[in-house]
């Protein structure tokens, strides 16, 4: 283990620690029966989402609907009205966020479906998502991805046959 994980004692329960990231390394640890190296700091829940976000912006295989799903996430636990919180986790302007949450509010089956999509960025799932606000097209998007010739394809040729199918 090169890097420590990141753990804040509990709020609630004395004793206890909560991570606050460094969840595939304590996995790991686990799987090989070790212990993980850590480190303890004191931080609020505005705090421990604000060093998550910046701790998984900072890997480079994180991808776009990740980020966005993350961002929602935050956003719905209502830390501020004007989503700073949101913007400091993510290091995204205001104008992106509007994207990601647009984005994250596409319905959870869909996004499974497709998976992490890893070169497919901003703007391609903001035109997927206008594309999905005609009702029509979001129940045929459905299907489609559920279809097993769609579900055996990789994440982002998933998201690609979903764009030709409804346009």
């Amino acid at each position: 283990q090169d890097s420590p994980v990141l753990v804040r004692p509990h709020p609630k329960q004395a004793g206890r620690y909560m991570l606050v990231f460094g969840h595939l390394r304590r996995r790991a640890a686990v799987e090989l029966g070790r212990k993980v190296r850590a480190v303890i700091k004191q931080m609020t829940d505005r705090d421990h989402v604000i060093a998550q976000g910046q701790e998984n912006n900072g890997r480079a295989n994180t991808s776009f609907i990740e980020k966005a799903v993350f961002a929602a996430e935050i956003a719905n636990r209502h830390f501020d009205d004007d989503n700073s919180t949101v913007m400091a986790a993510l290091g995204a302007d205001k104008s992106t966020l509007s994207k990601m949450l647009a984005v994250a509010g596409l319905p959870a089956p869909l996004l499974k479906a497709i998976g992490r999509a890893k070169r497919i960025g901003r703007d391609r799932w903001y035109d997927l998502k206008l594309l999905l606000d005609k009702p029509s097209n979001l129940e045929e998007a459905l299907g489609f991805v559920g279809s097993p010739s769609i579900a055996v394809l990789p994440s982002d040729a998933r998201f690609d046959a979903l764009v030709s199918h409804l346009k």
